[in-house]
């Protein structure tokens, strides 16, 4: 997915200013106002579709991790900061986050204990991204699908994997 750059920016302006960069000198062809607001609007209204689509996957995620965990009489508390936000993908990932706390609500944790879950966004699949601290002090990073990622987090044995039809 290619972002247009912020919602103000219009997708003639852009080409112009690729075109200024470049130092290329091409005409610029007059774009009609009204097809100029329509494919803005209709590229802002999938900018947002597929951003609150990520978010939900999440929330999805999310609950399957709290039901997961319940299973074998563990708390997990999860936070995705500022979800309704529009957002478009940065390094082939989604900046939504989610915030996973097995310590009680992710609010009163220790950062240090949480774990930290993302949508992967160049790949076909659902994937997801969870970094934590480990205890040598660098960053822990697994990716996998969502049964794959709710196992890791929760240590709870899965019927089925990812790759079951």
């Amino acid at each position: 997915m290619h972002s247009i750059g912020p919602i103000s920016e219009s997708r003639s302006a852009v080409i112009f200013q690729k075109q200024k960069q470049s130092g290329k000198r091409m005409t610029q062809h007059k774009v009609h106002p009204r097809l100029e607001q329509a494919l803005t609007r209709g590229d802002l209204a999938i900018r947002q579709a597929n951003s609150t689509r990520a978010t939900a996957v999440l929330n999805a995620l999310g609950k399957m991790i709290v039901e997961a965990s319940a299973t074998i009489g563990v708390e997990a508390s999860i936070d995705i900061a500022q979800g309704e936000r529009v957002y478009d993908p940065v390094n082939g990932v989604w900046p939504q986050k989610m915030l996973v706390s097995f310590d009680g609500p992710v609010e009163d944790a220790d950062p240090e204990e949480l774990r930290t879950v993302y949508l992967l966004a160049d790949d076909p699949g659902t994937m997801f991204r969870v970094e934590w601290h480990r205890a040598d002090g660098k960053l822990g990073r697994q990716e996998g699908g969502p049964l794959a990622t709710v196992a890791f987090l929760t240590d709870v044995e899965m019927p089925w994997s990812d790759d079951d039809e």
